[in-house]
Order: C-alpha cells, then structure tokens, then sequence
C-alpha cells in the first residue's frame, strides 16, 4: 500500500480530495454527468498511441538520429531541447520528458558534463516540454478539456494560443543562450540507431491524426474509442496493459472534485468573481496550487469563454512544480540520481520557471 501511494501520489490526493468535498455535495447523478466521458477516450486514445510508438522504436530512433548528428555536447543539448519541444505538442508533455529526461541525464553523465550543466539543461526540457505542449489540443490534457468543455474549433485554438507558443520558443532559445552555450563544448559519441518498426508506426502516427480529427469533432469520439481499442485487443495487445489506467481514474476524481467545490456556495462565490475580471490571472494562480490540469477542470464551468482558461492554465504550468504533472515527473526522475543536488536543482528550477511566468504573463496582459 506505501509503495502504491509512493507510486501513484497524485492519484491518491485526488481521491482525498473527491472523498472530503463529497460532504458538501454528496453522491448524486451530477457526479455522472460531471465526468467528461469524451476527455477520457482521447485521453485513452493518446496514452495508446504513446505508448505504440515507444514500442516501435519511434523515440529511441529519434535519439539515435540525434547523437548521428550532433558534433558535441552543445549541439547534441540543443538537438534534445527542440526535440522536447516539438514532441510534446503531439505525444504530450510528460511522454516526452520520460522518454528524454533519462536519455538526457545517462548521455551528458557519459560525456562528463558537470551536475551544473546537467540540472540547467533537465529544467530547460521541462520548460520546453511545459511551453511545447500547449501548442496543441492534443500536447497536454488541460487543452484536451478546455477544447471538448467549450467545443473549440480549429482556428480559434490556434490563433488564440500561437502568441504564446511562439514566445516560448523565443524564450527557451535565450535560456539555452544564456546557461548551455559553452565553448568548451567536447566532441559527444555516436549512437547505433535502432531499426523502426515501420508497421507499428504508421498505424500509430494515423491513431495520432484521428486523435486530433476527434479533438475538432472531425470523427466521432466514440468510433475512435471502438476501432482503437478493438485493433489493440486483436493487434496489438501488450499496449493495452501499458496505458496508465490509474491516471484516467485520477482525472474521473478531479471531475467529481470539480463538481463537489462548484456546489459550495462560498467556494463557489470566490471563484466566479476572479474568472469573470482576470481569468488568466486566476488559472495561473490556482495552477500553482492545484495544478494546471484539475484548476482547467474546476474553473472552467466560472469562465465566460475558453481563452482565459486555456492561456492561463497553459502558462500557469510554470511556476511551482506541483503547477504542471510533468514538472513532478522530471523532478522525480533526476532525484533519482545518486550524485544528484536536489537543493540546487529546486533553485534553478523555480528561478527560470519565475522568470518565465512572469514574461509570459506580462505578454497576456499586453494582449488582452
């Protein structure tokens, strides 16, 4: 039970959370219809098609090809940066930090770059795969909500969030300029690439697209649900025992909690006024206390329309680390290391993450 708690933490205070707000609204069949069923299936459609295409070789090919062509350890940092970047706006932003941040840590350990170098450079993944993501409906699953709560279309989503994913890429450049631009940059070791599964690939970069057709309702969220879960069982198996079913059971209790605190009439009632005046403001704060995905959950049903929500949601997942799951995750795998510097690792994080905020939030209010 401790292992399990260990393990699936966030799980565990979601359902806290769920079981002690349930006092105040208890059972009924508004929890039902709190829970965004079509949330869950594209959820559930990603995680299969993230964890096929590490089963392919996509990633480990992609980091071969990388080694390939970098000259030396800055080349080889800058390739790992942008790789992060891109990659979590389709295969979201903890996916790529669990398939990077470790590749990150072994390669520069191999190369002898000093724990300094090696910290800055984990935080920047974070950052990019944070910033990266949101560049999408697909790159995290506060998008995903926001974009099936407020049924978003296309274009808006684009022309409301490019701003900021251009900025951010602006921004990591300048981070990456200023902390990983050595000149005594050493000369990084190849790497053999490992054959593609090309079958597998295709069938789960078209998983991909679908994914994103059913996000625009292009294609019927049910239909995607059916044919990939029934090419799974008949295809490809093992993928259905590597989706993390404890992680759409920990987004139904952010949706039962969400529910719980929108029938306190004093929760309630300190939550409308803050949406309906600074909505980007409020979701980058309560981001920070919450997390960005269940504070897109809860603040949703007090905003008047999606983009306050979704910019500040998106940008409020820097910050604190509890303000984005995928800060958690990289934070948990470089504490891992036995010579790590946790201490240190806490102060550039939160330096760089405040700094960020601060840019990005001073962007939003020029533009609205």
């Amino acid at each position: 039970m401790l292992g399990f708690i260990k393990r699936e933490i966030i799980f565990v205070i979601a359902l806290a959370a769920a079981v002690a707000t349930a006092f105040f609204n208890p059972p009924s069949i508004g929890w039902l219809e709190a829970i965004d069923f079509r949330t869950l299936a594209l959820l559930f459609s990603l995680m299969g098609v993230s964890e096929g295409l590490k089963a392919s070789g996509l990633f480990d090919c992609a980091a071969g090809m990388m080694m390939k062509r970098s000259g030396n350890t800055r080349m080889l940092s800058l390739l790992l940066v942008a790789i992060v970047f891109v990659s979590s706006m389709l295969f979201t932003n903890d996916v790529s930090l669990l398939m990077f941040v470790p590749f990150t840590m072994m390669i520069m350990d191999r190369e002898g770059a000093d724990e300094g170098y090696i910290i800055t450079l984990v935080v920047i993944e974070t950052i990019a795969a944070n910033l990266g993501s949101m560049t999408t409906p697909v790159g995290n699953p506060q998008n995903l909500y926001i974009c099936s709560y407020f049924d978003v279309g296309a274009w808006p989503f684009f022309r409301t969030i490019l701003p900021y994913s251009l900025a951010s890429a602006l921004l990591i450049a300048i981070l990456f300029r200023l902390f990983l631009f050595r000149k005594d940059s050493v000369q990084a070791e190849k790497r053999e690439i490992r054959p593609l599964d090309r079958q597998r690939t295709i069938l789960y970069l078209a998983f991909l697209a679908a994914a994103m057709l059913s996000v625009f309702h292009v294609i019927s969220w049910q239909l995607l649900l059916a044919v990939e879960f029934i090419v799974l069982l008949v295809f490809d198996r093992s993928i259905l025992k590597r989706i993390d079913y404890v992680l759409l059971l920990t987004f139904v209790c952010f949706f039962i909690f969400s529910e719980n605190i929108r029938n306190i009439d004093g929760v309630s009632a300190l939550l409308s006024h803050p949406m309906e005046e600074h909505p980007i403001l409020a979701s980058a704060l309560v981001s920070q206390v919450i997390s960005n995905v269940p504070a897109a959950i809860l603040l949703s049903s007090f905003a008047d329309g999606f983009e306050g929500v979704l910019i500040g949601t998106d940008i409020g997942g820097l910050g604190t680390p509890i303000a984005s799951l995928a800060s958690l995750i990289s934070m948990k795998l470089y504490f891992r290391r036995s010579e790590g510097r946790n201490g240190r690792y806490m102060l550039v994080f939160l330096a760089m993450n405040a700094a960020l905020l601060a840019v990005l939030g001073l962007l939003a209010w020029l533009i609205s």
